[in-house]
């Protein structure tokens, strides 16, 4: 029996390692910097990164950004405004064991958007995964006819390890409303053109006339 890929299974999956879309700030965090092996604190604990505010002489706040906090390099390490730090500790939690930073709405942004970038990443990750089990795509938006009836094919009235549901056949009211109607129609114009690929489906056409198409599951190669 074929196994395709759901978005229930995908989920579930990533729950198992600990990815769950809208979880709370604290499990993002926990995730984010187990993942890259990263530690991001309010102590100083001599890290090999830090970001902290400091006073210039004439009394303007700036912030430092280094990884050597006793060589400030003007250029590259001082910045003079808020909104570019976020992006300073997005940078630096993949290449950093240990950083120190005195203000966690820094943190708190950066963390956001690398636990959203790993969400994707992991959901790559588990499809590759679920692929190399066996496992298949499900069509959800058939470009043609074969697509269409590989989409019907893969519905879980032809599902045997769902029991309750599985009766092997499925009954379509082929009028103007019907989403597929264009594909539907062709094949009551040529259904035994269109049989074949039913039967490369495991599935045969059982009834195919004017605003009904019927599809059983093939038995027995026949």
């Amino acid at each position: 029996m074929t196994k395709y890929i759901t978005d229930e299974l995908i989920a579930q999956k990533m729950a198992e390692k600990g990815w769950i879309e809208g979880c709370d700030d604290e499990h993002a965090r926990n995730q984010v910097l187990a993942h890259y092996e990263c530690e991001v604190t309010d102590q100083w604990q001599n890290p090999d990164f830090s970001v902290y505010e400091e006073s210039t002489a004439d009394g303007y706040s700036v912030w430092i950004a280094t990884a050597d906090d006793k060589s400030i390099n003007v250029n590259e390490d001082v910045y003079y405004y808020e909104n570019e730090l976020t992006d300073v500790v997005y940078e630096a939690i993949p290449d950093y064991n240990q950083i120190y930073c005195d203000n966690y709405d820094f943190v708190e942004d950066a963390i956001t958007r690398h636990y959203e970038d790993l969400l994707c990443r992991i959901e790559d990750e588990i499809i590759d995964e679920l692929l190399n089990e066996g496992y298949s795509h499900k069509v959800v938006n058939p470009i043609n006819t074969l697509q269409y009836i590989e989409m019907i094919s893969q519905d879980d009235q032809f599902n045997k390890d769902l029991p309750k549901l599985y009766i092997g056949a499925i009954n379509l009211t082929v009028d103007e409303d019907y989403r597929y109607l264009n594909y539907a129609s062709q094949i009551i114009k040529d259904r035994a053109r269109y049989e074949i690929v039913a039967n490369h489906y495991g599935l045969t056409i059982e009834r195919a006339i004017k605003g009904e198409l019927i599809f059983k599951e093939l038995k027995d190669g026949i």
